[in-house]
């Protein structure tokens, strides 16, 4: 409508109103109409231009306005109908009718019409349009670079040619909606890996082969990631990295490795993509930015797409791309910056460096070990970085106890540190961190309290504290010590009960004699002891003699007894040896002879 239109159509329109408010009864309703008609409008669009103009019918506000005969409960439970109605792709399976036929069948009542419902709806924010709506975003900060990464594998544009290793670009279209596309690609896909950091919006790519996500990929990706390459100034480990409820992702060995680096993965809930909306973003990117260029110059195999990535990653996150601004810009910011420039305001204690990348690979395949708990409230575990088995205690674990089994895995950070988990009675986890026993030279450690300087009690187990809570209830009245002194004086616990005098006054019913049967018994049986041989004999006598026997004394015994003998023949020999008659006496002492 033109300008000279719109002051002609307003100029209608105050006419109009100075007319109704000189208008009689009954007259207002035929102005409106003939207006309407005229301009081929609505009457309620026609009360509606007037109220733009100022106009007003100067009706009183009905005392009712807002309230309906219509319960508000029955309204809610058909808007709860309506939005359970909903597939997951967005399409509404069910509308008001149907759902007003549907509830007033199970006891709800409606009064209205299925448009003022539909108004009634509207009002308390349960129409289909208004639930569909996009819920409110809430935007999330990180504190400094590699505070928070996070990390998103997808399926790329490239495929494997059928019968070749050249990379081809896939037609999108035809790839999602075609199962002949599917199988011509086969087994062999190409995956996507992106990380990125959400501090300095860094991106990084690789490239793998494979049927699906797996974890060994993902763990592959994020060594890369975090590693350092030449030319790559991005690198660490990152204290938080979030990412979807993938498989590979919620792996139980991926979770050790990431705890043993002490990363707190977090993963968002399942169909909430914008919880991680900057990976996703990056994965926008590196589609359009990168994978496009690859429709100029193929590439023939993953080795040779993974250089070419690496290169643009670098030249994107530097904004070195040729005619092609990929500096952030952010809202407060006093211009763009480049990322890797922004990155590299990271201090030094924000800086967490890779570990050994052997390590790193250990700790994906390590698992958390059982260990028992020793008397002395310790476990051993033999720590990948110092190599050697470590003494741990575990005296701060509450829910430990001597003997119970709690399960032990390596931190890569720190001094040789470890994690050690132990279930409560109602099957709860507990995590605890320990620290290797500070081992001195002499053996023992600096914690140990010193003979005659100082005394040191262990801190109560849940066992401990479980057992002196019964003690106290044994023994009222007293302290710990006198609790100690009363049991070790066999004090009666609760002051004495009747535990077995009641027993004497009890009413025994009668019996009957039942007859049996006499048991015959076997003869005695004797056992055959099996004789001691010579050599032990000998050995026995020259331990109760403190001497060896002579030559006559060795002779004698083979001779009175070849086949060895018995205890009570051993003891027989030896007291004739500690006192021999008179008349051997002599001939068993030994004699003097010159020598030389």
């Amino acid at each position: 409508m033109s300008a000279t239109a719109d002051l002609a159509t307003i100029d209608a329109l105050r006419d109009l109103a100075a007319r109704l408010g000189s208008a009689g009864h009954g007259q207002r309703s035929i102005y409106i109409e003939e207006f309407a008609g005229l301009y081929g409008w609505s009457r309620n669009k026609v009360y509606a231009q007037l109220k733009k103009i100022g106009w007003s019918s100067g009706r009183k506000t009905r005392s009712d306005l807002g309230t309906t005969k219509q319960d508000i409960d029955s309204v809610v439970a058909l808007g709860a109908a309506l939005e359970a109605g909903i597939r997951k792709n967005g399409k509404a399976t069910l509308h008001t009718p149907t759902a007003r036929s549907i509830l007033a069948a199970n006891n709800q009542t409606f009064k209205v019409s299925n448009a003022r419902i539909n108004q009634l709806l509207r009002r308390e924010r349960l129409s289909l349009s208004q639930q569909a709506a996009p819920k409110p975003a809430t935007r999330l900060r990180s504190a400094h670079p590699n505070h928070v990464h996070q990390v998103d594998p997808s399926l790329c544009l490239l495929y494997y040619a059928p019968g070749g290793k050249q990379l081809q670009i896939s037609d999108a279209e035809a790839y999602k909606n075609k199962p002949e596309t599917i199988a011509k690609i086969g087994a062999r896909k190409c995956w996507r890996y992106v990380l990125t950091d959400h501090y300095s919006s860094s991106v990084i790519v690789r490239y793998y082969e494979s049927a699906g996500e797996t974890q060994g990929n993902l763990y592959d990706f994020l060594l890369y990631a975090w590693g350092r390459l030449d030319g790559r100034p991005f690198h660490g480990v990152p204290q938080v990295l979030l990412w979807d409820k993938g498989s590979a992702n919620t792996s139980g060995a991926i979770k050790n490795a990431l705890d043993a680096l002490d990363v707190n993965h977090i993963t968002h809930q399942a169909g909430n993509p914008r919880a991680k909306g900057q990976v996703e973003n990056g994965n926008n990117l590196v589609e359009t930015l990168f994978e496009s260029r690859l429709k100029f110059e193929p590439v023939g195999n993953v080795g040779e797409l993974n250089a070419a990535a690496e290169a643009w990653c670098n030249a994107y996150n530097l904004n070195a791309i040729p005619h092609y601004d990929s500096r952030l810009k952010r809202k407060g910011m006093i211009e763009p910056v480049a990322r890797f420039g922004l990155w590299q305001t990271i201090r030094p204690e924000q800086l967490r460096l890779l570990p050994d990348e052997a390590l790193c690979r250990y700790l994906l395949s390590a698992k958390p070990q059982e260990r028992k708990v020793r008397p002395d409230m310790t476990v051993q575990f033999r720590h990948p970085n110092t190599k050697r088995s470590e003494t741990y205690c575990v005296r701060h674990v509450t829910q430990a106890y001597i003997g119970c089994t709690v399960m032990v895995s390596a931190m890569v950070y720190g001094q040789a540190q470890v994690v050690v988990t132990v279930d409560d009675h109602l099957g709860q986890s507990h995590r605890y961190l320990c620290d290797p026993a500070p081992w001195t030279t002499d053996g023992f450690t600096d914690d140990m309290p010193m003979i005659g300087v100082d005394y040191k009690t262990a801190p109560d187990t849940d066992i401990e504290r479980a057992g002196k809570a019964a003690d106290r209830v044994a023994y009222p009245d007293m302290d710990q010590e006198q609790i100690a002194k009363a049991k070790a004086g066999n004090a009666a616990p609760f002051g004495g009960l009747d535990a077995h005098s009641h027993l004497k006054h009890l009413h025994v019913p009668a019996t009957i004699d039942r007859p049996g049967t006499e048991l015959t018994v076997p003869d005695a049986v004797t056992l055959d002891v099996k004789p001691m041989t010579h050599i032990q004999a000998m050995k026995r006598l020259t331990q109760a003699l403190g001497r060896a026997l002579t030559p006559d004394e060795n002779r004698r015994l083979r001779g009175d007894h070849p086949d060895g003998l018995t205890e009570d023949q051993l003891d027989q020999y030896l007291e004739q040896l500690r006192n021999p008659p008179p008349d051997e006496q002599t001939r068993l002492e030994p004699g003097l002879r010159i020598v030389g």
